[in-house]
């Protein structure tokens, strides 16, 4: 099994066999469950090159694309553990053992990008708290891949109402998500985004959730003839270091890893809206997908119906809940 390597290997092990060539210093691993050519894994490849320009090539970084090591929902276990140095995650794989961090999928709590990334600055008390729960469940947080709103998928007509959902299975990213969908009425099942096409294609689930450029990067469009841009939540990824790893670095390799995670974030918060926006119309002009945009009545029900959601999340998620929910609402 190989990785997606930009630069040259580790000095040592790699070195046997290897002559005139300059090495890297130190290496860091990372898993991603998506190609390098899917935004989220583009951006990881953003933080790798802008880390070897930093660094002048003495630290370099393996991607390991695709899943080749790790599914998402075992991406925390296995950086916590050192098992990995790095990995890209779904926020709500780590809403399990901390219900807050399951804040991003809370139904249209976040109902612009312009508040999710008020959100996201270093000094939001939304970022601070974030950041510091993922913390203690032994990862540190190095960045914040914004990867837009989750639309609901459909095959053969649009959902359009809460009442479309009722009695239908439907997939879930993950458990604040499959709250959302109960409180409108379906069943929901939670599986990765590597699982969907299969899962849309025979029928596990009726109805699907993805991201809009999803649709287009992963063909679920072949599964899914119909996108409703419901944005009703987020699909927030968060890149998650091993804390033994960051903190064995010296304060020179921290401040470069720093500064490349910020160039990392700062990048694909600019593009994502823009992705977005492009994958619906090539979704339209292309024909492969019929796209519903919903009218106000529509959503003012959906907001209606999902409110008891944003409820059990703060009864799961406690104090901290509630004042997410309250820093997050003072944004608007």
């Amino acid at each position: 099994m190989k990785p997606y390597i930009i630069a040259a290997l580790l000095a040592g092990s790699a070195l046997a066999g290897t002559t005139g060539q300059a090495l890297a210093e130190k290496t860091l691993r990372a898993t991603v469950q998506v190609s390098v050519d899917h935004p989220i894994g583009a951006n990881v490849v953003t933080f790798k090159e802008a880390l070897e320009e930093l660094s002048g090539g003495e630290i370099e970084v393996e991607i390991y694309d695709s899943a080749q090591l790790f599914k998402g929902s075992e991406v925390p276990k296995a950086v916590a553990s050192g098992a990995i140095d790095m990995g890209v995650v779904l926020a709500d794989e780590y809403s399990g053992t901390v219900p807050a961090a399951g804040i991003f999928s809370e139904p249209f709590l976040f109902p612009s990008y312009e508040v999710l990334a008020k959100a996201a600055e270093p000094e939001s008390p939304v970022r601070q708290t974030f950041d510091r729960l993922i913390g203690e469940t032994g990862t540190k947080v190095l960045w914040w891949q914004d990867y837009g709103p989750v639309q609901i998928l459909s095959k053969d007509h649009p959902i359009r109402t809460p009442a479309d959902m009722k009695g239908k299975l439907v997939r879930a990213l993950g458990k604040p998500l499959g709250d959302f969908i109960e409180a409108v009425g379906g069943t929901p099942v939670v599986m990765g985004g590597s699982e969907q096409f299969m899962a849309y294609q025979r029928g596990t689930v009726d109805i699907g959730m993805s991201g809009t450029t999803a649709v287009k990067s992963r063909k679920l469009y072949e599964v899914m003839d119909h996108v409703t841009m419901t944005n009703h939540s987020l699909a927030e990824f968060i890149v998650v270091i091993n804390p033994a790893t960051y903190d064995g670095l010296s304060d020179q390799e921290r401040a470069w890893v720093d500064e490349a995670a910020q160039r990392a974030e700062a990048d694909l918060r600019a593009k994502t809206r823009q992705q977005n926006e492009e994958a619906a119309a090539w979704l339209v002009e292309t024909g492969n997908a019929t796209v519903t945009e919903l009218t106000p009545e529509e959503i003012a029900q959906w907001q209606k119906a999902s409110a008891p959601a944003i409820d059990i999340f703060i009864k799961d998620a406690g104090a901290t809940g509630q004042q997410l929910v309250d820093d997050i609402r003072a944004l608007y």
